[in-house]
């Protein structure tokens, strides 16, 4: 049996080299480049032809969502194992719509991932049992085959309406703003508000903008208004 091609991405580098040395510690294992600057991920995958790609989230060094589904729709056969510290079952939905084939919690023993690297190889989508714990069976399932749909007919947990509402509420945007950017009623506005609110399981607009920035959808230059607004 072959070894698995692995390419790492994280912005910082003793993270990624402890990440290094568990991974080659494994046989079947290979780990074949390194990527330290989003920008730089592409090419790398271009250059290193990998099995796996292993992604430490990390938005505010654009290790976000953009850049998963800006390399998915480069690359129709990416697998990709993203790694974070988030638990809840709505952030790990938008990943894997995104195009994640694997999700891994931070705090999960390392076999999780070793797991996780096996499936995503094989095409087969793998959720950090942490999370799949609390997820219930049939919610699961869709996930799982919601992302085996090949191409842009792939369902998205968020809708691309819901993913422009959000992006506006997260940085600070009233309800009438979101409507007249978008062309929407106000009512219509909200409506949309409430169902990001129910999809993501946030209550307040500070939620909101957190949970857009730690999956990428907002950048550091929207901070400050984000975190603000109420």
């Amino acid at each position: 049996m072959e070894s698995i091609r692995l390419l790492l991405a994280s912005d910082y580098a003793l993270p990624r080299a402890g990440l290094r040395l568990l991974l080659e510690s494994v046989s079947g294992f290979v780990v074949v480049g390194e990527v330290a600057q989003a920008s730089s991920l592409a090419e790398q995958i271009n250059l290193a032809q990998p099995d796996v790609v292993v992604m430490s989230m990390a938005p505010r060094s654009g290790f976000g969502t953009s850049l998963i589904e800006s390399l998915a729709q480069e690359h129709r056969t990416l697998n990709l194992v993203a790694i974070s510290t988030h638990e809840e079952s709505s952030f790990v939905r938008l990943l894997i719509s995104a195009g994640v084939r694997g999700y891994v919690c931070e705090q999960s023993p390392p076999i999780e991932l070793f797991q996780a690297i096996r499936d995503a190889a094989q095409g087969r989508i793998y959720i950090d049992s942490l999370v799949s714990s609390r997820t219930g069976q049939e919610s699961l399932s869709k996930v799982k085959s919601d992302a085996a749909v090949d191409g842009p007919r792939r369902p998205a947990f968020l809708s691309r309406r819901e993913t422009d509402v959000l992006k506006l509420l997260a940085r600070g945007f009233t309800n009438q703003q979101v409507a007249d950017n978008l062309l929407l009623s106000v009512k219509t506005a909200e409506t949309y508000r409430v169902r990001l609110t129910r999809k993501l399981g946030v209550k307040s607009r500070s939620e909101l903008f957190n949970y857009a920035f730690e999956v990428g959808m907002v950048d550091l230059n929207d901070l400050t208004q984000g975190l603000v607004a109420k």
